[in-house]
């Protein structure tokens, strides 16, 4: 059986339907799946669709739709979309499929945690203890959060052109520009804090712009989190009746 997207469409597990998805021009059958009830999965993913570029940005890769039965081939229209990345970078990313994926989510969470922690470090200090111990742990947060951070930029770039051919999808823009302000903040902060380890014990005047930055992580490192989590569990409104 061949079909093309529009005949695809009939296919997306309403109204009796059975409920196929195409993957890499290949046609599975679903309906038989728990997970793709009423022809939605994880309520992110409509059964009838070509599901190609979605399945390359999802936890797991095509086989776990080796074991439905294959109904047939989509038809194919021109070229497929080629992600905008170098050549070589491609070739190693089809070798190696997970390196498409699962990168990035591996090293975003380490910035994160060092950043949120940093800024916690300083309200504990300030509002509770102001234990010198606090300030060094502060300092050696910022390291790591420099040092981790360009890794969280680089893999989360190339996600963004592997998996979303660099579209301009508001949440990837959102996080990307705050993941440049988290950085810049960062290194002003950690320039200060190398050429005097004690400039948060007691700022004055001009000094004071250092733990507002610092207090300002939380905020734009929750916000990079929850843009990321929206993109992998997107927020549905339920449908008024």
């Amino acid at each position: 059986m061949e079909l093309d997207k529009e005949e695809l469409a009939q296919f997306n597990g309403r109204s009796g339907q059975p409920a196929y998805v195409a993957v890499d021009d290949k046609i599975y059958d679903v309906t038989s799946s728990r997970l793709w009830k009423n022809g939605i999965h994880m309520k992110r993913h409509a059964a009838g669709l070509d599901l190609t570029t979605e399945l390359a940005a999802a936890p797991h890769g095509p086989e776990v739709l080796e074991r439905f039965e294959l109904k047939g081939h989509l038809k194919t229209e021109g070229d497929a979309e080629k992600a905008p990345l170098p050549q070589w970078i491609l070739n190693i990313l089809e070798k190696y499929p997970f390196l498409q994926r699962h990168p990035h989510p591996m090293v975003v969470h380490f910035p994160m945690a060092f950043f949120i922690t940093a800024s916690l470090f300083l309200a504990w200090y300030y509002l509770l203890q102001p234990l010198p111990s606090l300030l060094d742990a502060i300092f050696y947060m910022h390291i790591l959060g420099t040092l981790s951070l360009p890794f969280a930029l680089v893999t989360g770039w190339i996600s963004w052109l592997a998996n979303y051919f660099g579209k301009r999808i508001g949440l990837i823009i959102r996080k990307i520009v705050l993941s440049f302000v988290l950085l810049v903040l960062d290194i002003i902060v950690l320039i200060a804090l190398v050429k005097d380890t004690t400039v948060l014990a007691n700022p004055q005047g001009l000094n004071l712009v250092y733990p507002i930055f610092i207090f300002c992580y939380l905020p734009i490192a929750s916000l990079i989190g929850e843009h990321g989590g929206r993109l992998v569990f997107p927020i549905h409104k339920k449908k008024t009746t």
